[in-house]
């Protein structure tokens, strides 16, 4: 696919088209789309509005990354300042004319779907059972409470620490900072 080849086809797509060879802006239905095309990167970006986000609430958040793992095909959420957005992104030159339905049609499903399923198709995927946890075991030996305190700690998790693991973790930061560079 091409920027060249793109704007042809988007007539198909979007109505109430309008733009130029690289930027486009058309509806699908009720939902505004901007298209994206650059031939030198290689990249098609298809973009649709969803709203903005007052407070940036952390259990919204968390829906928007769980739907984009396990709700989501080509069509994902991303932000821009406080403004949710539902975007497929996709190398321009590997772009096939038939996959162009789908990506649409999961873009504007996924916008629709925002407040209730935040699904872009009916596929949803699970990765673990539902009797798999993802969480230190309590029982285990103290080799495993360590490595998960260190790992706890790497996420940005709030595992209680002792001085000696803070003096660790500032020799640790010193190598990774490189010889005669302390301080975080």
């Amino acid at each position: 696919m091409t920027t060249a080849a793109m704007g042809k086809l988007l007539e198909s797509y979007l109505q109430e088209l309008e733009g130029e060879k690289g930027f486009w802006r058309g509806n699908r239905g009720e939902v505004p789309v901007f298209v994206f095309c650059d031939d030198e990167h290689d990249r098609m970006r298809l973009m649709a509005p969803v709203g903005v986000v007052e407070d940036l609430d952390p259990d919204l958040l968390h829906v928007l990354l769980q739907a984009n793992y396990d709700r989501a095909l080509d069509a994902r959420y991303a932000m821009r300042g406080r403004e949710l957005w539902a975007v497929v992104v996709h190398p321009l030159a590997t772009l096939a004319t038939d996959d162009l339905p789908s990506m649409f049609e999961q873009l504007v499903t996924l916008v629709k779907n925002t407040g209730s399923t935040f699904a872009s198709t009916e596929l949803v995927f699970r990765s673990f059972p539902d009797d798999v946890v993802l969480e230190p075991d309590e029982d285990g030996d103290e080799d495993a409470e360590e490595d998960d305190g260190r790992a706890e700690a790497d996420l940005g998790g709030e595992g209680e620490r002792d001085d000696d693991d803070a003096d660790d973790d500032d020799e640790a930061e010193g190598r990774r900072q490189g010889p005669g560079s302390r301080g975080r």
